[in-house]
């Protein structure tokens, strides 16, 4: 493949950096220049952070390809944006050649303190080692280009000019002109790091005064952490949670833009002064920005920030002109119509192409990528359900293939997939040591066959032997999709955490309810909406469902489904719920049992209007359902909420199951669904039963679980995979490897 340009970058990078770099891949799609994305996983982010949505947006819109390391690539210049990403050698080889590297240099060397903030001769050396040509460092501004050393490592040299980040003015339409709110509305945004904010409370008040009457407070990009910095915030702070999207509506509702930062900070550039200032704000910040924004903002310290935006607010005419100037300078140095004339005058790169041809003679098929997908047995069919939504929504060239103890492994075989089952050692009465070290060589042999990209794992349970096979092979990126509402006892499996690359959690509507142990380390998970296999969008409509039941009309239809029953006896709940609905001449019920029930012992139906059904997945016909009993497992709880299924939760209280019974106490708190528990309520099940088929009750319920708001995660977590199945690692030093 030849492309112009090979942008090489961590594209989980939340700020600027992506930012600036998604400018760049738009300007050049424009010009028409052939570009490329190679995605690396540097070691400065430890968070599971998401590709940036700028980037997969333009990935997706075929501005950009996306490269996998495998692929053998000729490309005119390469762009590695970040020097961190460097600090460690690849540790794979890649089809990348290339005679020109630049690396941009997005953070100074030195912080303002004088601490050392990476190694240049290093990251030279493994950038050599990667390309095997001269490396040329292109800081991003003169904050960055003056911590350099005088001598540049061997292999290095200095561009001539800064590589400054650019905008596009189109995506930053102007304040509304005007002179400043009553009271003055000012603003900040910048990631949640104590580092981005002043170090002294005083000067923070100083700068974003407490007085309600004569000031706003919005800042965008706060937390918890303000209180631990400041103690208790003023009433006048408005705090917003960091965003990507939405920044210029944020910022167009601002009159002044005030950003100051921690003293042991040094601040690379400044991108989100950038986009204030394209706005036309007038900006406030403290002396030493002078050299990057010139006029275009206006420096003070913190005890005069007040007397300046004060200036302004009686001013209306030199509010205008420095709003007026701001957006002239980013016009003249920083807008992205200038990148397209930077590479021309640097590197000669100048091919005025149409643009549609260009992304046309892009698309080009990538390499096969497997996917391991493991799961624990469960007591019911979750886990594996869940891996198959996820499954299913992967897009073409990454080939799922399960690896599962879960008794239901037909249903992933039926759709197609290639399946092994790995024996759980209850099922075989063995030793747990023993089981484990044979579960080690198992999942090794299978990561030898396959090679896998990913290996995804899901479960509550982290067992010693899929511990063991990851350590054997460190280049494999290993996720554990890890569910919410786990019980005390759970609580020594967090500890295997750092044995995956990443920690997903699947969201749960009951959230508020839950407060296990995963509920402590949320800030070290990627955090997904609701995971569903079926959208309520995909199911039969009701005449469908009902014609494919042979349900007959006029029925009542209520869907009975209490789980496999392996470890918590639910027979007395079955009986006594279809006597309740039996003796309603009306009602049909539909006895879905599980594939991987406990009793396979044949059951004759109780009554001609009882039937027994295996239905898998029974949320694809939930339409042709009036009502439905079920135990509220995490799939089968989020699909009745989210499809609006009228329901009683029956929950199953076994110590070895999840909160089932907090799930259940939301829904009926919240009006979206019944609780009967089977210990406490079983004698009055005719009146739940009556409650539950009472007309205004299930449209009630129905109607309030529909007003709830959903994203599948599903569609997440395969994204996720996707942008880790075709990476480079510099996260961990493979000189350092045993």
């Amino acid at each position: 493949m030849r492309l112009d340009i090979l942008f090489v970058a961590d594209v989980r990078f939340e700020g600027g950096t992506s930012t600036a770099l998604a400018v760049e891949i738009r300007a050049a799609a424009r010009t028409g220049i052939k570009t490329g994305l190679l995605a690396v996983k540097g070691p400065l982010l430890r968070h599971p952070y998401p590709m940036h949505p700028d980037l997969r947006a333009l990935l997706d819109g075929g501005a950009t390809e996306r490269i996998d390391p495998d692929t053998k690539v000729d490309a005119d210049l390469v762009l590695v944006h970040h020097p961190a990403i460097m600090s460690n050698r690849f540790t794979r080889r890649t089809g990348i050649r290339t005679e020109r590297l630049i690396m941009v240099l997005h953070h100074p060397m030195v912080d303002r303190r004088g601490k050392l903030q990476y190694d240049l001769a290093r990251i030279v050396s493994n950038c050599h080692w990667a390309y095997g040509v001269k490396v040329w460092l292109a800081p991003v501004s003169a904050v960055v280009r003056d911590a350099l050393p005088r001598r540049l490592p061997a292999g290095a040299e200095l561009l001539p000019e800064n590589w400054t980040n650019l905008i596009d003015l189109d995506d930053w339409p102007r304040r509304p002109d005007g002179p400043p709110h009553n009271p003055a509305v000012i603003g900040r945004h910048a990631r949640p790091d104590k580092l981005k904010w002043p170090s002294r409370a005083a000067d923070a008040l100083r700068i974003y005064p407490a007085d309600a009457a004569r000031y706003s407070i919005r800042i965008l990009g706060g937390g918890p952490f303000l209180s631990e910095l400041y103690g208790p915030l003023p009433a006048n702070w408005e705090i917003l949670p960091f965003a990507w999207a939405g920044i210029p509506g944020f910022l167009q509702g601002l009159d002044f833009y005030v950003y100051y930062h921690n003293d042991s900070w040094s601040e690379a550039f400044g991108r989100t002064i950038l986009e204030a200032l394209a706005v036309g704000l007038v900006t406030i910040l403290p002396a030493h920005f002078q050299p990057l924004f010139g006029d275009a903002a206006v420096y003070a310290a913190p005890r005069d920030v007040e007397r300046v935006i004060g200036k302004f607010i009686a001013d209306a005419e030199a509010y205008a002109r420095q709003s007026a100037l701001a957006r002239e300078f980013v016009a003249r140095h920083h807008s992205a119509e200038l990148f397209p004339q930077r590479l021309e005058r640097l590197f000669n790169i100048s091919k005025p192409r149409d643009a549609a041809a260009v992304r046309a003679s892009m698309i080009q098929p990538l390499p096969i990528r497997q996917v391991l997908f493991a799961s624990s047995n469960g007591i019911g069919m979750g886990h594996l359900a869940q891996q198959m939504a996820v499954a299913q929504r992967l897009p073409r060239g990454l080939k799922p293939v399960f690896a599962t103890m879960s008794y239901a492994m037909k249903i992933a075989t039926d759709e197609g997939y290639h399946a092994h089952f790995l024996t759980h050692h209850r099922g075989i009465d063995a030793a747990p040591e023993d089981w484990n070290d044979v579960l080690a060589e198992e999942l090794f042999d299978l990561i030898s066959h396959l090679r896998p990209a990913v290996f995804a794992y899901d479960a509550t349970a982290v067992f010693d032997g899929v511990v063991a096979a990851l350590a054997m092979d460190p280049n494999l990126f290993s996720i554990w999709v890890r569910r919410p509402m786990w019980r005390e006892s759970h609580r020594l499996f967090l500890e295997m955490a750092d044995a995956f690359d990443a920690v997903i959690e699947p969201g749960e509507l009951a959230g508020e309810f839950d407060h296990g142990p995963t509920s402590e380390v949320r800030d070290k998970a990627l955090l997904v909406p609701p995971v569903l296999l079926l959208e309520p969008s995909q199911r039969l409509d009701r005449a469908a469902a009902r014609n494919f039941l042979e349900i007959p009309d006029g029925m009542t239809v209520v869907a009975l489904q209490l789980g496999s029953g392996s470890n918590f006896d639910m027979r007395g709940v079955r009986n006594g719920v279809l006597k309740a609905l039996l003796d309603r001449p009306d009602t049909l019920v539909l006895d879905i049992r599980s594939p991987i029930r406990a009793d396979f012992e044949s059951d004759e139906p109780v009554g001609q209007r009882h039937r027994i059904v295996e239905l898998f997945p029974s949320f694809r016909y939930s339409r042709a359902f009036d009502a439905a009993v079920v135990a509220p497992g995490y799939n089968t709880f989020h699909e009745n909420i989210l499809g609006a299924v009228p329901t009683l939760f029956v929950p199953n209280e076994s110590d070895e199951m999840d909160l089932q019974l907090n799930r259940a106490r939301w829904a009926e708190l919240g009006g979206l669904g019944l609780l009967m528990r089977r210990d406490h309520d079983l004698p009055h099940v005719d009146r739940f039963i009556e409650q539950l088929l009472d007309p205004s009750e299930r449209e009630g319920m129905a109607a309030r679980c529909d007003a709830i708001p959903w994203t599948n995660g599903a569609d997440v977590i395969a994204n996720y995979i996707e942008d880790h199945a075709r990476i480079v690692r510099t996260d961990w030093d493979i000189t350092k490897d045993s």
